[in-house]
């Protein structure tokens, strides 16, 4: 149950590998031998260039049942996404290089049934996401700090579970 989680709750977690991700970094959990059924086994990939966030996402996924990997930029969620096929992509707005929308976009074009979450602590991506609308491209957005029990609702309302 999510409402196990608060923030005084969450812990602390190192940074378990070097921030640069590289494509040819294997981890057997992301082999596609396992497949979507109903809601069961949903593909979370979490993009946030402050590794220690996005490496929390995952945990607090994982520990949710989700399968979930984080990438530390647009170009890095890019790739992973055309191998891995991400069911979610839950992305910060706001990152160098490619921004989150940005990637959103693409990956909706590689993933038509992708759902795409956006998150920001910045007040600047109100800009962003309106032009992204303007151009068709609607996303759900999370505001920082992203309460656990709020992401885990919004992610599985795709998917016809409850929260």
């Amino acid at each position: 149950m999510v409402s196990t989680w608060h923030a005084v709750g969450i812990p602390a977690f190192p940074l378990f590998r070097n921030p640069e991700w590289t494509p040819d970094h294997h981890n057997p959990s992301l082999d596609q031998s396992e497949s979507t059924d109903h809601g069961k086994n949903v593909r979370v990939l979490v993009l946030d260039d402050e590794s220690v966030i996005a490496e929390t996402v995952v945990e607090i996924l994982r520990h949710e049942g989700f399968e979930a990997q984080a990438v530390p930029n647009g170009s890095a969620a890019i790739e992973l996404a055309a191998t891995w096929m991400p069911n979610v992509v839950l992305s910060d707005v706001v990152m160098p290089g490619i921004n989150g929308i940005e990637t959103g976009i693409k990956i909706r074009e590689m993933i038509p049934d992708c759902k795409i979450i956006l998150f920001s602590g910045q007040a600047a991506t109100v800009d962003m996401l309106e032009r992204a609308r303007e151009q068709g491209h609607n996303f759900d957005i999370l505001a920082k700090p992203i309460r656990p029990e709020q992401l885990v609702s919004v992610i599985r309302s795709g998917f016809g579970r409850a929260s």
